[in-house]
């Protein structure tokens, strides 16, 4: 939640999550002082409202399951310090970006954690959009990407919880789960999807393009519906569901 270009970068990082990561539209919602009108042309007057980000917080009716990421890198926007003091009224986790130190934000204390990189003058004066939203948008990508990797989104380095929705995106599922499957090993009716991008490709459309999904498939062999199963049971983590594998296989192996 920001106003300005501070407002603009939570929106760009909110807006990159689904497709990367195939998370919920409604999981992760960009407020931007002015709405969305405001991103292409700026309604600077509306950031001096507390109340305003007040609420248009309210307005999505959070609870304290959720959590507010506050952006301001003056560290002083009255619309993001308002929507914070109301989220921890609400009792949400509550993060503060800002780029000074010392900073209103910090001092008013509704924050549970603060993320204040100091960057220093700007090459023009107040020009924020600069040295400070590049930390910011560095720091967002940070902490959003550590939240997918903590709910299981990525094996490794690798994204594979995308959705192969166009040719880009099937050539790198084929990588990912070709990566995946010569690290883990495969029965020999998968052995194929190596140099076959046809019968990989076919299984991928048969889970919807679900990349973590496919993986589960090739790797274990087992049908789709139980692949599924066994990624809801483990809450979608791809290394617990494999390890589940292993064991399955060595069980059958020696009648554990």
């Amino acid at each position: 939640m920001g106003a300005g270009s501070s407002g603009r970068l939570g929106v760009l990082d909110a807006a990159e999550l689904p497709p990367t990561f195939t998370a919920d539209n409604m999981q992760y919602i960009a407020l931007m002082a002015g709405g969305d009108g405001a991103l292409r042309t700026a309604r600077e007057a509306i950031e001096d409202s507390r109340e305003a980000g007040r609420a248009d917080l309210d307005a999505l009716f959070p609870t304290s399951d959720d959590a507010l990421i506050g952006i301001t890198s003056s560290g002083r926007t009255p619309y993001v310090l308002g929507a914070l003091q109301r989220a921890h009224e609400l009792g949400l986790l509550t993060i503060g970006l800002v780029c000074v130190r010392p900073s209103a934000v910090r001092m008013e204390r509704n924050c549970t954690v603060v993320v204040d990189p100091v960057t220093g003058p700007e090459v023009i004066t107040g020009s924020t959009r600069m040295k400070a939203g590049t930390a910011t948008k560095m720091a967002l990508n940070m902490i959003s990407t550590g939240v997918q990797i903590k709910l299981g989104k990525t094996y490794g380095n690798l994204m594979i919880d995308l959705n192969a929705s166009n040719h880009k995106l099937v050539s790198r599922a084929r990588r990912i789960i070709r990566t995946i499957a010569a690290e883990v090993g495969l029965p020999p009716s998968y052995a194929s999807i190596f140099t076959d991008d046809e019968q990989l490709d076919a299984v991928i459309r048969r889970c919807d393009g679900s990349v973590k999904l496919a993986l589960v498939v090739v790797v274990s062999g087992w049908g789709i519906d139980l692949c599924r199963e066994a990624l809801t049971r483990r809450g979608g983590v791809l290394r617990a569901v494999l390890d589940d594998v292993r064991f399955e296989t060595v069980a059958r192996v020696f009648k554990v």
